[in-house]
């Protein structure tokens, strides 16, 4: 006779086999389901196949691994991650109903487990796994360290739809010479996966889903499943399902379970990525801090190797950028109807005190005219830095292009200056999509320094570096090909306008370009305007705009040089507007977020478009 032994079936081998299951659950068998132990004899599974009874009356997990010659299936899905609302305020009093909850996420996982055979990986690129996941370790975890060395290439064997994911962005990044699928094959392979629901680890689905960052068909142009709006908006709806916004307390009884460093990694990549394109397309934001109780990554989250703690730090003190720069995302949209919203100097504050609390090592080295030192991932984590400094320093003008400030133009030409130093190595395909609204934003303003006979000619080089740049991007991204098109747009376009030589001129050359329209005084060649440091004295040291740039000096490119030498000797402004007497404060949004007009599909010619608003 069968001898039930916990949740399980046991048959004597001395019985004669009957056409059943030798071994079933106890799930399986209730609703007549075939379970993949009939193909083990009892004698080939190991003892720990076997779980140990539950507490009397308690709600247990089934047990999830069943062939041991099949590693599709040996999943192992955790309560803390795939149980949705486990730990959340009960403000529905669902947990009422708590005791039904688990039974049925036991089960979903269980007919999940089942299923996932069904999908058995292509083996004929499990040759691969290795370049790709040192492709993904190379250019990708400082983004998005949800991958682990110790268990990267067990989890692959696990989860076709993360194996898929893990070779469509090394694959885009990093194109093997020998013959692969291609990266558009894996991510239709990844998302089929995953919107089947055949994927039956939560984390694990999550972790696959981060990697679809490196996948975008499309331009934003259009509402679409396939843009890094809408995945990371999947990853944040799923994961607040599953509770990773909030810290368990000490005293969770699952808390031991919980890989809490994977959930706060994951959490905050998708974090980042919502606040930077927030900015960027001028979206709201569904993550509220406020409700979040999450603590921020730490260097004790990674890898105590010291590449990983490297590439660890970068993640951290990018978060913590990304914070700041949703912070401005949410003024800007605030005060765009509003003319009763000063200039931000508190979040201009918070840049000048993110960037003074950089390591040494995470500084970006161009203080002199040659980068000596190159790394990449300290070169990238300062692109949405400098982005945000532009932002808050251009301003919409009844002109083609917005006024430039000069903190936006020196940001400008750092950019430029990073993406001369990847280009001068010979590989872009690393950079990330957001990376062609970096480089149109730049575009902006240095296209207005041309018009300025000191920043001419440095400007029009830099500008044919973030051309070169994007015409490298192209090959990546679908967005750099609007962008590419737009950047041709306008600079045939542009108006050629004479300057003075001397910097007693940039005043009249400012005038001559609409720059500003204050009255001059009769007594004076120089305007009556404040200093550089949008609207504050020069005294302020607080507020004083250089202190956004701790790493420029005058040796590091001719533009820094004049607007460096300009502010000490207490005539920066002279030639530029500043944010008071111009109102700054006034719709910078709509000034501001569809500045990149390329970025639209324009089915007519493009030289009928430009930046004027009605």
């Amino acid at each position: 006779m069968p001898e039930l032994v916990d949740n399980w079936l046991h048959f004597s081998a001395r019985e004669p086999k009957r056409k059943r299951a030798e071994l079933v659950c106890i799930f399986c068998h209730s609703k007549k389901i075939k379970c993949d132990l009939q193909l083990q004899s009892p004698s080939s599974l190991r003892d720990d196949f076997i779980p140990a009874a539950p507490p009397s009356g308690s709600a247990r997990a089934l047990p999830t691994v069943f062939n041991s010659h099949q590693p599709q299936a040996s999943i192992s899905p955790t309560e803390d991650t795939c149980h949705s609302h486990t730990g959340d305020v009960d403000t529905g009093f669902l947990q009422v109903y708590g005791p039904e909850n688990q039974l049925n996420a036991e089960q979903q996982e269980l007919e999940a487990i089942i299923e996932v055979r069904h999908h058995v990986s292509d083996t004929s690129q499990s040759g691969l796994h290795q370049s790709f996941s040192e492709t993904y370790w190379e250019y990708c975890y400082p983004w998005c360290p949800v991958l682990d060395r110790d268990t990267i290439m067990g989890d692959l064997a696990r989860s076709p739809m993360l194996e898929n994911a893990l070779a469509l962005a090394a694959s885009h990044i990093q194109p093997p010479l020998v013959p692969h699928d291609g990266p558009a094959a894996y991510y239709d392979r990844a998302r089929t996966i995953f919107y089947n629901d055949d994927e039956a680890d939560g984390l694990t689905a999550l972790k696959a889903l981060t990697l679809f960052y490196w996948w975008a068909p499309r331009p934003p142009s259009t509402a679409h499943r396939h843009s890094s709006w809408w995945w990371t908006s999947v990853i944040i709806r799923h994961a607040q399902q599953m509770n990773l916004h909030h810290e368990p307390a000490e005293n969770h009884p699952l808390r031991e379970k919980m890989d809490l460093s994977l959930r706060r990694r994951i959490w905050w990549t998708a974090f980042a990525r919502e606040r930077l394109t927030a900015l960027c397309q001028s979206k709201p934001c569904i993550i509220d801090p406020e409700d979040c109780s999450i603590q921020e990554p730490q260097p004790f989250d990674f890898p105590q190797d010291p590449v990983s703690q490297h590439k660890g730090q970068i993640f951290i003190y990018w978060t913590r950028l990304c914070a700041i720069v949703g912070r401005v995302a949410k003024y800007l949209s605030k005060s765009a109807n509003s003319a009763s919203y000063p200039f931000p100097v508190h979040l201009q504050q918070e840049l000048v005190d993110w960037v003074h609390s950089l390591p040494l090592k995470l500084q970006l080295p161009i203080r002199s005219a040659v980068t000596a030192v190159f790394d990449r991932d300290v070169h990238q984590l300062h692109l949405p830095y400098l982005t945000t400094i532009i932002i808050l320093h251009l301003k919409r003008s009844a002109h083609d292009l917005p006024q430039a400030l000069p903190p936006a133009i020196l940001a400008a030409s750092c950019i430029a200056r990073i993406l001369r130093d990847v280009l001068s190595r010979g590989n872009a395909r690393f950079l990330m999509a957001i990376t062609c609204w970096y480089s149109g934003t730049a575009f902006i303003a240095l296209l207005q320094a041309c018009r300025i006979e000191q920043f001419a000619q440095e400007a029009e080089e830099y500008l044919d570096v973030l051309t070169h740049a994007v015409d490298q991007l192209q090959n990546m991204w679908a967005s750099a090909k609007v962008i590419r098109q737009g950047f041709d747009r306008l600079r045939r376009s542009r108006s050629k306008v004479t300057v003075g030589t001397t910097r007693g001129n940039l005043a009249f050359a400012a005038n001559d370009l609409g720059l500003f329209s204050m009255p001059m005084n009769e007594h004076s060649n120089d305007f009556e305007i404040q200093s550089a440091t949008l609207g504050m004295p020069d005294s302020t040291d607080a507020h004083d705009w250089t202190l956004l740039f701790p790493f420029v000096t005058h040796s590091t490119n001719r533009i820094a040089k004049c607007l460096l030498s300009d502010k000490e000797q207490g005539t920066a402004m002279r030639g530029f507007p500043s944010p008071e007497n111009l109102q700054f404060h006034e719709t910078l949004l709509n000034q501001c977020h569809d500045l990149l007009e390329p970025f639209m599909d324009y089915p007519l010619d493009l030289s009928t478009i430009n930046f004027q608003t009605s």
